[in-house]
């Protein structure tokens, strides 16, 4: 998966090509540290590890955005209306997420022609789904907005439309 910085190119291109070629929405995520995600792998099929409470949310996302450019984005590519997204730490999840406060299957997002946009759902997870910081209940499932924040455990999320991401790369100043 790509990091923002890597994607930093592609931005030249206009709106519609690079949405052609990302889908309508993407993923923006903290990789977790290669400790954590050691700790993952070693899990495997074992039971999640219970959440980091000592880190709130909120202070969670705003250190993260600190580092916009190297965070590792999830392009969506939702083919036909009702898709699913799984979430989890299996290899067979859509969206692989190698932290172990992730239960291996975790969350689904559902691409949401009508609206445009994804629904979260949380299926009993051990740790919770949150959309800005506030937890979805178990089975819920809620539209997901540009901008959103999401975190599944301690996992944390950026949700963006295309068009917001493809914005953002472009105020992102190439290295010197």
């Amino acid at each position: 998966m790509p990091s923002v910085q890597q994607l930093r190119p592609f931005a030249e291109a206009p709106l519609e090509a690079f949405r052609a070629a990302s889908g309508p929405v993407a993923l923006i995520q903290q990789p977790p540290e290669p400790v954590f995600q050691q700790v993952a792998h070693q899990l495997g099929q074992a039971r999640t590890l219970p959440m980091n409470h000592r880190l709130r949310l909120m202070e969670r996302l705003l250190t993260m955005l600190q580092g916009f450019q190297h965070l590792e984005v999830h392009l969506l590519q939702p083919r036909v209306d009702g898709e699913e997204f799984t979430v989890g730490r299996m290899d067979t999840c859509m969206v692989l997420v190698k932290d172990p406060s992730v239960s291996k299957l975790h969350a689904r997002l559902r691409w949401s022609e009508r609206a445009g946009a994804c629904l979260v759902r949380d299926v009993g997870s051990m740790n919770g789904t949150f959309v800005n910081t506030v937890p979805i209940g178990a089975r819920q499932e809620l539209q997901l907005n540009d901008g959103d924040a999401l975190s599944f455990g301690d996992a944390q999320f950026l949700y963006l439309h295309t068009e917001t991401l493809h914005a953002h790369l472009r105020l992102i100043q190439d290295p010197e």
